[in-house]
């Protein structure tokens, strides 16, 4: 099963235009079985600083996500897309983990990269730098880093395809594929190919963390095409 590691819906990310059942219409009509919900888990969209509300309507979020997934035949798993408080411009996907894991950390936002790493890799998760080269970014110390994200959103014009694939390679690195869906383009051909099977986004982590070879497919921002790359690494 392909499935999409990065995407949002508008019922939390302020920047997707569509609601989970569009994303939904949207994923299967480019073949994909499921997604990895990644909502936008940010400080600037707390209301009077209260994290704790945040996270309960991010989990609400979720769960009408995987419920309107469940309607439809389509996976639906749990994860963060956490933008680091100390610069904004780094953007860490969070995988393996549970939805309670926002309700008992809310402020994970104000941790340094050791300490989220450190907090991820207690509660049994991965963590992995999304679009490394967006916006003045730059990849963060592998020693922090379960993985590295190819990001095929189009209207950044380039997925730097080669250099995080050699960082990945350089650093044993898992290597991932995201469309960053939001609705303001076309919706990309890319993702991570997953056993049918898989019951939850913890299993999924699971899978990226231990499987020495992981198949993931890319579209080139603009290209008219798509294809696969298996990446492997020592596990």
């Amino acid at each position: 099963m392909l499935i999409d590691p990065h995407a949002h819906t508008s019922g939390i990310s302020r920047c997707c235009r569509i609601p989970a059942p569009e994303v939904i219409e949207h994923a299967k009509s480019v073949g994909l079985g499921g997604i990895i919900l990644t909502n936008h888990y940010q400080k600037s969209y707390l209301e009077n600083d209260d994290a704790a509300a945040f996270a309960a309507a991010y989990v609400k979020e979720y769960e009408y996500a995987k419920a309107c997934g469940d309607e439809a035949d389509f996976a639906v798993y749990f994860g963060v897309e956490l933008t680091m408080d100390f610069d904004t411009r780094l953007h860490m996907l969070i995988y393996g983990v549970d939805p309670s894991f926002v309700l008992e950390n809310p402020r994970i936002f104000e941790l340094s990269l050791p300490e989220l790493s450190h907090l991820i890799h207690e509660n049994g998760g991965i963590l992995v730098q999304g679009h490394p080269y967006r916006g003045g970014a730059t990849p963060q110390d592998p020693r922090y880093l379960d993985g590295i994200e190819v990001n095929c959103h189009p209207i950044y014009k380039n997925s730097h395809e080669d250099d995080v694939t050699e960082i990945a390679m350089e650093h044993n690195l898992i290597l991932t594929s995201g469309g960053d869906y939001h609705a303001d383009t076309y919706r990309p051909h890319c993702g991570v190919y997953i056993p049918d099977d898989l019951p939850d986004g913890i299993a999924v982590a699971e899978y990226m963390k231990t499987t020495p070879t992981l198949r993931i497919l890319v579209q080139e921002c603009d290209a008219p095409d798509w294809h696969e790359v298996e990446h492997t690494r020592t596990v």
